[in-house]
């Protein structure tokens, strides 16, 4: 149970409201951030901006999403993009270890955008230059900007949904689990973890 009341669905603002009905569970985190109803249209007016505009293939903005979500512990987050991730070919065992340096199943591209995902969350003021020279051998500047504003977002929505305890929805473990994910796979539950400080 999150820590912040969910606005019912149905007073959800209404250009959000029908977008949300259609993915595979119930929104979540926009249901509490709907507590801001002004904020979240904007939130979700640069989502829908990335799905309209986007010019990064959906595998490496998914590697990147499912990586910082593994880093920040996000059940939530990795539940939901691995779904994605394994539509775009990538089997549950890949993702699961995707953290791995020697990840199975990542090719060069794929095990490139993984680190340096893991570059920006950790390390973003000390990255090397390399790391750029050779994301420009595969990705233009606007694609690595894109990219780098998704892993920056996802580093958002794993600590809005973690310090609210917004967890994953039954409709995404469901799709997870068809997909042959394993739940033990995930990161603990906000509301599974021991009390701490």
């Amino acid at each position: 149970m999150s820590r912040i009341s969910k606005i019912d669905i149905d007073l959800l603002p209404a250009a959000l409201g029908d977008n949300q009905r259609s993915k595979i569970g119930e929104p979540t985190w926009e249901r509490v951030a709907a507590h801001c109803p002004e904020q979240l249209m904007k939130i979700n007016a640069l989502m829908r901006s990335f799905a309209e505009h986007g010019t990064m293939p959906r595998r490496y903005i998914e590697i990147a999403i499912v990586t910082v979500s593994r880093l920040n512990e996000c059940r939530h987050c990795v539940g939901r993009h691995a779904t994605r991730l394994y539509e775009t070919g990538l089997p549950h065992e890949t993702i699961a270890h995707i953290l791995d340096t020697d990840c199975p199943g990542l090719n060069e591209v794929d095990s490139l955008v993984r680190d340096y995902a893991r570059q920006v969350t950790e390390n973003s003021s000390t990255m090397r230059d390399s790391i750029f020279e050779t994301l420009q051998k595969h990705f233009n500047e606007p694609q690595i900007v894109e990219l780098t504003m998704r892993i920056g977002l996802a580093g958002f929505f794993n600590r809005f949904n973690n310090a609210l305890q917004i967890n994953l929805d039954e409709g995404h473990m469901a799709t997870f689990l068809s997909q042959n994910g394993n739940a033990e796979s995930l990161p603990l539950g906000t509301t599974e973890k021991s009390d701490g400080p």
